[in-house]
Formats: C-alpha cells, structure tokens, sequence
C-alpha cells in the first residue's frame, strides 16, 4: 500500500513552499503551519492520481520489466483495494484543502481533475501530454499562494511551467532513447523523433531561464536594492538545468527525475546554493 502512494514523488509537491519563500512568510508560524497542510493536502491529492493511473495502465504495466513490478500490475494490492483508497484519498485531500481555502480547494480540484484526464486520454496525444505535466507543476507552486493568500506574478507561473516542460520533456527524451518508437508502455513515444525532442528541450531550457530571469528583475523593481542578492540565484538556475539536460544526455537521468533529485550531488548543491541565496535576499535585509 506504501509503494502505491509512490512516496518518493511528493517531492513534487514541495513546490508548495514557494511563494510562501519569496513572499518573505515562510517563517510567519501561522503561515507555515498552512502551507505544510497544503503540502499533505496535494501529497493525497498526487498519491490518489498515481494510484487511478496504475489503475488505467495496469495492462501495460505488466508488460513493461520495471513498471511490472508495481503494487497492482504485480497483484501484490487488489484493484478492488486501490479503488477504495484512491477514493479515500481524494475525499481527504479536498476536505483538507477546502478547510484550508476555498481558492486553494478548487486548485487542488483542478489539479485532481486534469490528471485524470491525462491519465484516461490525455497521455496519448503528442505535446498535449507534457503540457499537461507542467500544468501540474503550476497548480502546485499557484496553490501555495493561494493557501496563504498571498499574490504570485506572471513571470512566476511562466517560470514555473516553463522549468515543469524541461523536466517532462527531458523524461520523454529518456524514455525514447531507451524504448524507441516500439513501446507499448507508452505508445505516445512514435509521434515524437529525435530532433523534435531536442528542439522542445532547448525551447523550455531557454524559456525557463529567461522567464526566471526576468521574475528577478520583476522582483527588483519592486523592492528596490533591498533584493538585490536576488540576482546571484540566476546563475544557480542554469546551473541545475544545465546539469539536468546533461545527465539526460549521458542516460543517467531522465525517466526518474524525483530519483535523481534524491541521488545527484551536483544538483543537490546547486538547489542548495540557491535556497541559501533566496533566503538571504528576502529575510536578510
């Protein structure tokens, strides 16, 4: 049942913690305390997801030589069983997060209701599904603001989603690269070729630093000098994409990105180096 809930992947949903970072509140204690329940409400929210999708692609699951090894493809955890905790998970997430903020339900309804569509058909429609990916990963980092009512900008979001396409699409790079057009695990694979990927991957990887970019100078203008070490977390951020697309590169990464976030020193670093400066910026002055 622990293995059906793919634990590792909450890292994902860390991303809640971010506006509550840059709006100068993560250390408010009320306002913690909330974002660490929105935290626990998308960590159900996620977990029911996976749990539907296994449901869905329980067939081919088990003609793939890792993914048979999962709770329902191996027959280890009933359908029945998952049925009933991915029911069970969904109604707490939405009753936590409705308790928290009506804003913030909603985002995790529609986070809810848009992986249920990638799972059912979305997955199967070319550049569709890693934009659906992405989305996820906005209404993630949206409803941490929403969570504690503080406001987010565009360039935020656009970072945000932008940061979200690399990783999907450096995923389906991976999986390409090592299943080719013939896998019947994910049949979406034989709409994309090579240099399609390459070109989506330098498209998001240019995106995300740019719309990060200019998230600081939004940031700048706004607080004057008082933000100005701001600017030091920029070379951070091509510092862990960079790396990233290079383990992806080598085939060292890619199909697990929560695994290699775990494992990679570099990028632990690199993220490290970052929340130091983000930290001093904001709470320092």
């Amino acid at each position: 049942m622990l293995r059906l809930l793919r634990p590792k992947q909450w890292t994902k949903n860390l991303l809640i913690f971010a506006a509550p970072l840059f709006a100068e509140r993560l250390f408010d204690p009320a306002d913690f305390v909330t974002a660490c329940l929105a935290f626990v409400a998308f960590c159900l929210a996620s977990s029911s997801c996976y749990i539907v999708n296994d449901l869905v692609d329980v067939e081919r699951d088990r003609r793939h030589p890792e993914k048979r090894r999962r709770p329902i493809a191996s027959g280890r955890v009933s359908r029945g069983a998952a049925r009933v905790m991915a029911t069970v998970l969904t109604a707490g997430a939405l009753v936590l997060a409705c308790w928290i903020d009506l804003n913030f339900g909603m985002a995790v309804l529609i986070y809810i209701a848009f992986t249920h569509f990638y799972s059912f058909a979305g997955k199967n429609i070319a550049v569709l599904e890693i934009v659906l990916v992405a989305v996820g990963f906005v209404l993630r980092a949206v409803g941490g603001a929403l969570a504690i009512e503080v406001p987010y900008s565009d360039w935020f979001v656009l970072c945000t989603f932008f940061v979200a396409l690399f990783i999907a699409v450096s995923k389906r790079t991976a999986e390409y690269r090592t299943a080719g057009v013939q896998s019947e695990t994910r049949p979406v694979l034989v709409a994309y070729g090579e240099g399609a990927l390459r070109a989506f991957t330098i498209t998001a990887m240019a995106a995300a630093v740019i719309s990060y970019s200019l998230w600081v100078q939004d940031q700048l203008a706004e607080t004057g000098d008082g933000a100005r070490l701001l600017l030091l977390t920029v070379p951070f951020v091509v510092v862990a994409i960079f790396r990233y697309h290079l383990l992806v590169e080598r085939g060292e990464a890619g199909e697990k990105p929560e695994e290699t976030l775990l494992t990679d020193r570099s990028l632990q670093l690199s993220i490290l180096g970052f929340l130091l400066v983000a930290l001093a910026a904001f709470y320092g002055r």
